[in-house]
């Protein structure tokens, strides 16, 4: 089936951007990747940054998730869409309806979730009224999260897929810390090789209020079934932080015959 989408293309000339194509879905194998994390208190521990102000904990093997709002508002036709790998680092998703405070089990078993959305909302709102999680089955720990009236998780934690390597291209940290202080901030990045077992430090940098690195020409790449975190610390107190991460999601070429 034909792309229904206008060309962008100019009139007299042939040239679209590459990213554009890529963005647009035009080219095979390709999709963009923008990461969007938030975390209001980042503290001395090295943490992702995501909704909670805590390390990170992986799910041991693949099994159903809870869902579940913290409000009773958040209920049908409010849904969730999550999405995430199976046993084997699969992508997976489904849409998940609420029923506000009581949790909802999954139909496929998750290894990893990396991301949750809201595709409809309750009578009368324009999004979640409550937290909403994504849990183990005792409860204990919490896989990806929507903070209230967010409508999306936000969150520098993600699991390149089986098959595919996300080659990054930009990174951008910015914080509410000052100049003029003595506080310093590092930015780090930890990879987890989960067909080698090896977890490393791909880089620690120290800043002091917005860190960026541009990697567009020279993408930096994650390879098939790695865990990544994109963290933050601070040498005293805590800050508000933000990192953007965006970069392309190719299809490896020894699966490109595949679908």
């Amino acid at each position: 089936m034909a792309n229904a989408a206008l060309s962008s293309m100019t009139r007299m000339g042939k040239y679209e951007p590459f990213d554009l194509q890529v963005a647009r879905g035009q080219v095979y194998g390709h999709s963009t990747l923008s990461l969007f994390g938030y975390q209001p208190s980042v503290g001395t521990t090295s943490i992702p940054v995501w909704e909670n102000a805590t390390t990170y904990t992986y799910p041991v093997s693949a099994a159903a998730v809870t869902i579940a709002s913290s409000s009773a508002s958040d209920v049908a036709p409010a849904a969730v869409l999550i999405n995430g790998l199976d046993a084997n680092f699969n992508p997976i998703s489904e849409v998940i309806t609420l029923t506000g405070q009581t949790g909802v089990v999954t139909t496929k078993s998750y290894l990893r979730v990396n991301s949750l959305f809201m595709v409809g909302v309750a009578s009368g709102q324009t999004s979640n009224v409550g937290t909403i999680t994504a849990k183990n089955s005792g409860g204990t720990a919490t896989y990806a999260q929507i903070n209230a009236a967010i409508g999306k998780s936000q969150s520098t934690i993600y699991t390149v897929p089986a098959g595919y390597s996300f080659y990054l291209d930009l990174a951008e940290a910015n914080t509410s810390n000052s100049y003029t202080g003595s506080t310093i901030v590092t930015y780090s990045v930890q990879a987890t090789n989960n067909v080698t077992g090896v977890t490393i430090n791909v880089l620690q940098q120290p800043f002091v209020s917005i860190y960026t690195v541009n990697r567009a020409s020279e993408p930096f790449v994650y390879t098939e079934k790695t865990d990544v975190q994109w963290q933050l610390k601070a040498s005293t107190g805590t800050i508000a932080a933000g990192i953007v991460i965006a970069g392309k999601l190719i299809k490896n070429s020894a699966d490109a015959g595949s679908t």
